[in-house]
């Protein structure tokens, strides 16, 4: 199953949450995580520094532009069966050169396909915005997740977000689910509890609304030692049991 994680807001744990999903699934079989967010930051969080890299490691970027070979591009990371397609700020370039392009929505999925049998999961960490990156990450994914952070701006954005889903299936890709909400960054006061209802009103009869992921700083510090919070805190598995519950979900699916 190919899955992508999208949310035009930045700064709502998408990466975070690609991290997290891909260690535990990598527990069971082999899975890919694809860095389509030209800030890096899920490169940077599986522990690759491409600055530092003394070869001239290709990247996203160069796969889209044929450049290099979507094997040439993956690397390994420190996790068993966790694989990584890395990205940098040169992706920015790929938005304005993609659009111009044939079939430009259908791009990424035509780079995986040589790929796409030898991974149990794939999962898409989408850029902070509804362009042409993202339509391409929605037009091959079998699958949407859409991490939520429980504060009242960021459901500002779930109109144009659910327009954009509804649009992909209606044109490029009509299998395409909704596979469930992540509300991230949970914590108990009044507005997130007033957020979780509003959620839950707004998209129980569209899709699964997953258990809140706790606020917690031992996600910001995981994603700078390079590990998932499963492993990094892993004597307090409340902060990975509900990313469990959504693995659960994705592999009773597939």
């Amino acid at each position: 199953m190919i899955i992508a994680l999208v949310n035009q807001k930045g700064g709502v744990a998408k990466t975070t949450s690609s991290i997290c999903l891909g260690g535990i699934l990598a527990e069971t079989a082999l899975c890919l995580v694809v860095d389509l967010d030209p800030q890096g930051n899920l490169t940077t969080g599986l522990g690759l520094n491409l600055d530092d890299s003394e070869d001239d490691q290709p990247t996203i970027y160069e796969v889209l532009k044929e450049e290099a070979t979507v094997e040439e591009a993956i690397v390994r990371t420190k996790l068993t069966q966790l694989d990584l397609l890395p990205a940098d700020i040169y992706l920015a370039n790929g938005e304005p050169e993609l659009i111009g392009k044939v079939g430009s929505s259908y791009i990424l999925s035509e780079r995986l396909a040589p790929v796409k049998d030898k991974y149990a999961h794939i999962l898409i960490d989408c850029p902070p915005s509804l362009g042409i990156l993202t339509v391409n990450a929605l037009t091959c994914a079998d699958a949407v997740l859409i991490p939520v952070q429980c504060q009242f701006f960021a459901l500002k954005g779930l109109a144009s977000l659910l327009d954009t889903i509804q649009a992909v299936q209606k044109r490029l890709n009509p299998n395409l689910k909704i596979l469930g909400v992540i509300p991230t960054m949970a914590d108990n006061t009044v507005m997130c509890r007033d957020v979780l209802d509003s959620l839950a009103k707004r998209m129980q009869d569209l899709t699964t609304i997953f258990e809140p992921v706790p606020k917690s700083v031992k996600f910001a510090e995981s994603n700078l030692a390079g590990e998932p919070i499963h492993l990094y805190a892993a004597k307090d598995p409340k902060l990975s049991e509900p990313y469990r519950a959504i693995a659960q979900k994705i592999l009773s699916t597939n």
